[in-house]
């Protein structure tokens, strides 16, 4: 009978457990790729009952996608555009809004070595494909675009331009050697054991300034709210700083 009765309040502890686990589902820039794993963790230790679901969107997409419904908590976006809409449009809390980064620009190749003094120069040096995400999604595109344009390059290259739909397709199509140098935020290739980088010198296009919001659909505002914290304090700022970011 006493095992039983254990049994049954044990039993009864485990799905209280379950029941009262909050989830949060986070829609998050690809430039946020390798951070957004070491963040969330940390996160998910600190507040033992919240599960964090996190799906890398692009930007443009992203903002489309949370405009139709997506059920989503949380936006990490790789600019303050996108983010400003939701609030303006009354998709996303004005209170939360939230600058959380600042992106950096990279040429990255895995088949040429580049000069890292004179960043731009690789790109009329070598006269393969170039790889770059669409800047209508994307500021990193955008910021390639300004980039090259204020280099006076950007005539030359265009119709060498393969343009992916986010920064994850794009890199994929370095690292096959698809292309023989493409434009990445740093924070996707500053960890890359294959390859090299040089920084695109940040006078050349604006800068790429990153927020977040909390959305209004969402079901767990406290607990996005929580997350909207952990994203302000030092311990964050240092993660992004080894990806990096400027934070």
């Amino acid at each position: 009978m006493l095992r039983h009765n254990l049994f049954v309040i044990f039993a009864f502890l485990f799905f209280c457990n379950v029941s009262f686990a909050s989830k949060l589902v986070i829609v998050y820039t690809p430039s946020m790729q390798g951070p957004i794993k070491t963040i969330n963790s940390l996160f998910e230790k600190q507040n033992g009952n919240i599960e964090i679901t996190a799906i890398p969107i692009i930007a443009g997409a992203a903002f489309e996608q949370i405009k139709n419904g997506y059920p989503a908590d949380i936006f990490i976006s790789a600019d303050t555009m996108y983010p400003k809409k939701l609030i303006e449009e009354g998709f996303a809390l004005e209170n939360s809004y939230f600058v959380y980064a600042k992106g950096v620009l990279a040429l990255y190749s895995n088949l040429e070595k580049l000069n890292k003094q004179s960043c731009l120069e690789n790109v009329s040096k070598f006269q393969d494909y170039i790889g770059i995400i669409n800047p209508e999604l994307g500021p990193y595109g955008k910021a390639a675009m300004q980039a090259l344009e204020n280099s006076h390059l950007l005539y030359e290259t265009q119709k060498r331009f393969a343009q992916g739909k986010d920064a994850l397709q794009v890199l994929q199509f370095a690292q096959t050697k698809s292309v023989s140098m493409a434009f990445l935020p740093l924070s996707l290739v500053i960890n890359e054991k294959s390859g090299n980088y040089c920084i695109v010198d940040k006078k050349l296009y604006l800068p790429i300034n990153q927020a977040m919001v909390i959305l209004k659909s969402s079901k767990n505002k406290n607990d996005a709210f929580k997350y909207l914290e952990f994203m302000k304090s030092n311990k964050v700022k240092e993660i992004l700083k080894t990806y990096g970011f400027e934070a």
